[in-house]
């Protein structure tokens, strides 16, 4: 038994001893584990792996797709949308400048506000649309108009010009004739408001651009008018100026002669189609006499206008207002929307028309805003 332990000690020692270990070492590197004392191969950048790449020539060439794909999601667009199909390194297309722009932008952006990182992307500005979010989205019931984008390689037809444009939108109310008749009207409408009240109002117009409006409902009277350059509203609580969204309706509802009032309006001109609802519209743009920029809708079969987009202006951005025309029924040869809704943001109106009277006699005085509350 003694024996049998001493061998086995001497075993345990030959097995365990330094040199024969070290000499084990070295065997299993050189025959096998040599590649790790070696630095794994530098993985590629971007700017290495493809062609022509100027603002993200820094990262793994690995990140280089997923990026891509985030951009397309992120604005709705495919590949073609800044890349000549086939020839990816290729600078034609404006969009890929504008993109390497704002790439730049983004991460200024992160690196100088959250540490380098990812805080803001390109889906906080753009929402799933090519050109940047910068107009908060007003209410789901305005139907936002799908703008028609030929197919690639579609043929493309020449658009009318502005001229013919309201020259079919005149003759779809009624024709010039008709429309310089009227010199005053006086409508009696319910406003339906979102908030599910409903309320009466007197409405007075009168050639081209004055308007006054009494509104009867459960918290009192109130008076509003357009004196033709001029937005004001009187209440309770005294009369001031009306600014921003009130201002913008009361100077557009003062219209009597809608075509005469867009004659007025500077550089209209046809930018392309839309689908509002089941009617294809041209879509028109101009700037009005008050300086806010439009965009009109008009339905290319009959020829009425069906909705106008306008832009609110403010110091940090714009915000949107929008009026759709429905129901149009004739009225001393006239066609007139029996109802209007108008949206913005958070809120909707409807004016629901409930009779028409055409060159009343209206008092000028009417319109004149009354003394300001100090």
């Amino acid at each position: 038994m003694h024996d049998l332990l001493q061998k086995l000690h001497a075993g345990f020692r030959k097995l365990f001893n330094p040199a024969l270990m070290a000499s084990a070492a070295v065997l299993a590197l050189t025959v096998g584990l040599g590649a790790q004392s070696q630095p794994p191969p530098k993985a590629k950048t971007a700017g290495e792996a493809y062609k022509n790449i100027k603002v993200l020539n820094n990262i793994p060439a690995s990140q280089l797709l997923p990026g891509m794909r985030y951009i397309t999601t992120a604005l709705g667009v495919k590949c073609s949308y800044c890349h000549v199909k086939g020839n990816f390194a290729s600078d034609d297309k404006r969009p890929k400048h504008t993109a390497r722009r704002m790439m730049t932008m983004l991460f200024a952006i992160n690196n100088n506000n959250f540490g380098g990182r990812p805080a803001v992307s390109c889906y906080t500005c753009h929402q799933g649309h090519h050109e940047p979010m910068g107009v908060p989205p007003l209410p789901a019931e305005a139907v936002e108009p799908q703008f028609i984008r030929p197919a690639p390689g579609a043929q493309i037809q020449p658009l009318p010009a502005a001229d013919a444009v309201l020259a079919k939108y005149a003759q779809a109310l009624g024709g010039e004739d008709a429309l310089n008749k009227i010199t005053s009207r006086s409508v009696q409408l319910e406003e339906a408001a979102g908030n599910g009240q409903t309320y009466a109002i007197a409405a007075f117009q009168k050639a081209p651009d004055k308007m006054y409006a009494v509104t009867t409902s459960p918290q009192g009277t109130i008076t509003s008018g357009f004196d033709g350059s001029v937005a004001w509203i009187t209440t309770d609580r005294g009369t001031r100026d009306a600014r921003g969204f009130h201002e913008i309706v009361l100077s557009r509802e003062a219209e009597v002669n809608p075509v005469a009032a867009l004659q007025s309006y500077k550089g209209l001109r046809v930018r392309g189609q839309a689908k509002i609802g089941d009617a294809t519209a041209y879509v028109m743009i101009g700037k009005a006499p008050d300086g806010i920029i439009e965009f009109l809708f008009f339905d290319e079969q009959s020829g009425l206008l069906l909705r106008r987009m306008i832009r609110e202006r403010t110091i940090f951005g714009a915000l949107p207002v929008e009026a759709d025309y429905a129901d149009y029924r004739k009225v001393d040869g006239v066609d007139v929307p029996y109802k209007t809704t108008w949206f913005t943001n958070g809120e909707s109106t409807s004016y629901i028309i409930k009779e028409v009277k055409d060159n009343v006699p209206v008092d000028d005085s009417k319109f004149a805003p009354p003394a300001k509350t100090p």
